[in-house]
């Protein structure tokens, strides 16, 4: 959550000869914007909750709720 603002206010505030230092410009990172970040949260978002409910549930089942083996 700091690197893609930080990318924002680069893009939008960089000089030139910044650009022209690092060999690149701006229009090179056109796919950089914040209707970019939210079409990207919501399947990572999504992602992370089907996953970690069924990691953290298997994990659980695994460890406390299994039956124990006869001895």
């Amino acid at each position: 959550m700091y690197t893609f603002p930080l990318a924002l206010l680069v893009l939008d505030h960089a000089p030139a000869d910044f650009w022209t230092g690092i060999g690149t410009s701006a229009e090179a990172f056109g796919a950089v914007t914040v209707q970019g970040a939210f079409a990207n949260l919501i399947p990572v978002t999504i992602g992370n909750v089907i996953g970690g409910a069924d990691l953290v549930g298997l994990v659980y089942w695994f460890v406390y709720l299994r039956p124990r083996a006869s001895a």
